[in-house]
């Protein structure tokens, strides 16, 4: 290489982890990037497949780099692979260029390596996973090194670089199975760079002395295991070392589409595509594929098979797909970098043919024009809120865990999901903040120790709370209570509750409304006002009765879904449920009172008298501040449906043959039953969801009866909201199709066709915000449906 190739790699490489270091999250998170931090601190074994090679990397880097806590460096690791990764994109695209290019003048001639590498740079998926501690962003590493090696080889004709690739290609068989969907792409260019080389026993050897070198990591999991502190314990057992590596309770989330499903899976791609690249960044990706096939059909052999291999894969599994999507993003960066060498070219050629031979002003337009690519997308990324510097809800969790358990003998219980347990694990592995059981008991809960199970499992040993609404626990008899970040589960009735904020005003003289929590009384344009009730009543009560609550102009209806209804109060008891207020984007900086008011919804009687005199009662005062990120009003006005001020439902298509209706349609769609119903949505980010988002589409009748529907996670599972941390950037927009099949014994009749969005855990669902601010259902009806 030469030296100025080398400089500018080192300026890359060091710009690049710069980048992602000052974006870093500053402590632990939610779920798998808590436990990416913490098992490597105590030689653990960590989940399927066991990331053997991560484990051995991340414990050295952790001991080498002293720099700020465990969890804060090992975030620093991610970085530091992510920069790598973007530097070998740039070799790549230089070992080719060097291989096939036609001499071009000297000033553009670095920057196809540059646009590949700044364009993965900045795409929004691999810088998110730059900047925390992940396994993922090791795989792509290894997957682009594994290119690299292969394209040095190609070029040299040196074996050893070919040795070289078959031990880093053992290592990653130790780290993650997702790496090996390369191989055939890597079996094919060998072979059509060396058709001979199965003649050649004594190159076959070396290579599998450098492939079974590359697998030592592997003697990690039954030497460590019996011992392990955390992590499976069988792994020195054959069953247990092949079941945990194979991943094997995992993969019903492989291949779980159709051929069938393929033009939506398109689509999906074309969708997260779009986030990734800028359009014209898209063509030279195109560009580049076609133009590398003529002028280097080797490595546009690796490249293509590479791409088709783990799209294939990837885009018919379920679950980690963002991740996975690293890798073929990273190779798509690569072709970005051939169209850029190929429209360079183009722009010297055409400079050459007029007078000024060098054509120096025709490159240096194009050179322009393209650097402002990745320059735009990182502006737009920083816009949009990517980096996690400030994002510290894992860490802020914990604390409430300390300040609510430690010290205090209470000896409760805390049923916990993975995702909370990890940043707890790493506070007590790897600060030594332990938890004494005479506090708090930390209780795993999982699939096969689900929710109801556990609290009956525990319920003679001490209080028990959870850390967020669980249903189940709800639906099997027991009451929620919110106490802080917590619920405390109880037996009814629930009678040793009080409010922060107590009050004595009747509704109707039937319901007491005792008080209320505030956890703040200031809030920004576009976050939700919290609201904590304590109400009573002392008389069953045969109708729904409902809260609901004003905002200065805004009124707050809520709906029904989650709620403990009125009907199944038992006498006396108190009833605590949490409320939310969502502040319009709209709504002008200031104070505004806060008030509440009682609806009788089975009398139809929308505001009760309340024994203060009048309908409402005022509770206190919100101070309103401005949005730290607003979408505009036109934005908000060409919107279907506002949910929750999270996410907007911008448009809705649906086609039934040559049959097509826009949201929301009037005329009735005509079906016939067997028939497919295509129906594709458009989705965009209004703020950082605050939660992982499960859409509905429900076909229902004239009762609002679902007869047939898809709740599942957008984009097919591609793309959830919220995942550790919030996934989806305000901005961004996304395509999201779907598929329902109508049973051939559907019966004829009118039905409608209703949209929306719940969470994935508390199964509640998100409220429509109407363009006032005011709570307008939990429904988005796309249109009428008749089936004939």
């Amino acid at each position: 290489m030469k030296p100025k190739a080398a400089y500018l790699l080192a300026l890359v490489f060091g710009i690049v982890f710069s980048l992602y270091a000052a974006t870093a999250a500053p402590g632990t998170l939610f779920g798998d990037p808590a436990e990416y931090q913490f098992v490597p601190a105590v030689l653990g074994i960590a989940h399927p497949p066991g990331y053997a090679f991560y484990t051995l990397l991340a414990r050295l880097w952790q001991a080498l780099v002293p720099v700020g806590t465990i969890a804060f460096r090992t975030n620093l690791l991610a970085a530091v692979f992510g920069a790598w990764t973007v530097a070998v994109v740039y070799l790549i695209v230089v070992e080719v260029q060097s291989a096939i290019c036609e001499r071009l003048d000297p000033a553009p001639g670095l920057l196809p390596a540059l646009i590949a590498a700044l364009s993965l740079a900045v795409a929004p998926d691999f810088w998110q996973h730059a900047i925390h501690a992940n396994a993922h962003v090791v795989s792509v590493a290894l997957a682009v090194t594994h290119l690299w090696l292969l394209i040095r080889w190609w070029r040299t004709g040196r074996d050893w670089w070919l040795f070289a690739f078959a031990g880093t290609l053992g290592l990653a068989a130790t780290h993650h199975p997702i790496t090996l969907m390369g191989v055939p792409a890597y079996g094919l260019f060998i072979m059509a760079i060396r058709p001979r080389i199965l003649r050649h026993p004594q190159t076959l050897l070396r290579l599998v002395a450098c492939l079974l070198a590359g697998l030592l990591p592997l003697l990690y999991y039954p030497l460590r295991s019996p011992t392990a502190p955390f992590g499976s314990t069988d792994m020195h057992t054959w069953e247990g070392f092949w079941r945990h590596v194979t991943a094997r309770g995992l993969r019903g989330n492989l291949f779980h589409f159709g051929l069938a499903d393929q033009p939506d899976r398109a689509l999906v791609l074309w969708s997260l595509l779009r986030l990734q690249f800028p359009l014209l960044t898209i063509a030279l990706i195109a560009v580049g594929a076609t133009w590398l096939v003529r002028r280097a059909p080797e490595p546009a052999l690796l490249l293509c098979a590479f791409l088709v291999a783990h799209l294939l894969f990837t885009l018919n599994t379920v679950q980690d797909v963002m991740a996975y999507l690293l890798i073929p993003f990273a190779a798509l960066a690569i072709l970005a970098g051939m169209g850029t060498l190929f429209l360079l070219q183009i722009a010297a050629r055409a400079g050459r043919k007029r007078r000024r031979a060098p054509g120096n002003r025709f490159l240096s337009v194009a050179c322009c024009l393209l650097l402002i690519l990745p320059l735009y997308q990182a502006a737009l990324n920083l816009s949009r809120g990517i980096s996690l510097r400030d994002f510290t809800a894992a860490e802020e969790y914990v604390a409430a865990v300390y300040d609510r358990f430690a010290g205090r003998g209470e000896g409760a219980v805390l049923l916990s999901a993975w995702e909370q347990l990890t940043p707890l694990w790493v506070h007590i592995y790897t600060q030594g903040k332990d938890l004494d059981q005479a506090d708090v008991k930390l209780t795993y809960v999982s699939t096969g120790n689900p929710w109801v199970d556990s609290v009956w499992q525990h319920i003679e040993e001490g209080p028990i709370y959870l850390p967020d609404y669980r249903p189940a626990v709800r639906d099997a008899g027991f009451r929620l209570v919110p106490e802080g970040h917590f619920y405390r589960v109880v037996a009814p009735p629930a009678t040793d509750v009080s409010p922060d904020y107590p009050l004595d005003v009747w509704a109707d003289d039937r319901v007491h409304v005792l008080g209320y929590d505030l956890p703040t009384d200031t809030v920004r344009a576009g976050e939700p006002v919290e609201l904590v009730l304590y109400h009573s009543a002392p008389q069953p009560i045969d109708g729904v009765w409902m809260p609901y609550a004003q905002l200065g102009p805004v009124e707050a209806r809520w709906t029904t879904d989650s709620r403990l209804l009125t009907h199944h109060w038992q006498p006396g008891e108190v009833v605590v449920e949490r409320y939310q207020i969502p502040v319009p984007f709209t709504l002008s900086p200031g104070e505004y009172p806060l008030l509440l008011g009682y609806a009788d919804l089975s009398g139809g009687r929308a505001a009760l008298d309340l024994s203060t005199g009048g309908t409402l009662v005022k509770l206190t005062t919100i101070t309103v501040l401005p949005a730290l990120r607003a979408p505009s009003q036109r934005v908000l006005e060409r919107a279907l449906a506002n949910l929750d001020n999270q996410i907007a439902l911008t448009k809705a298509r649906v086609r039934v043959g040559r049959q097509g209706r826009e949201a929301n349609w009037e005329e009735a769609l005509v079906v016939r039953p067997g028939q497919v119903v295509h129906l594709t949505m458009v989705w965009r980010a209004l703020a950082a969801p605050r939660d992982s988002l499960t859409i509905f589409v429900h076909l229902i009748d004239g009762a609002s009866r679902p007869v047939l529907g898809h709740d599942y996670t957008p984009l097919g599972g591609a793309c959830p909201t919220y995942l550790w941390f919030p996934k989806w950037l305000p901005g961004q927009t996304f395509v999201d199709p779907y598929r329902l099949d109508l049973p051939a014994d559907l019966p004829a009749g009118e039905y409608w066709l209703e949209v929306g969005a719940y969470g994935m855990t508390s199964l509640r669902r998100l409220p429509v915000v109407d363009l006032a601010g005011n709570l307008a259902g939990d429904r988005v009806i796309l249109g009428p449906v008749r089936v004939e």
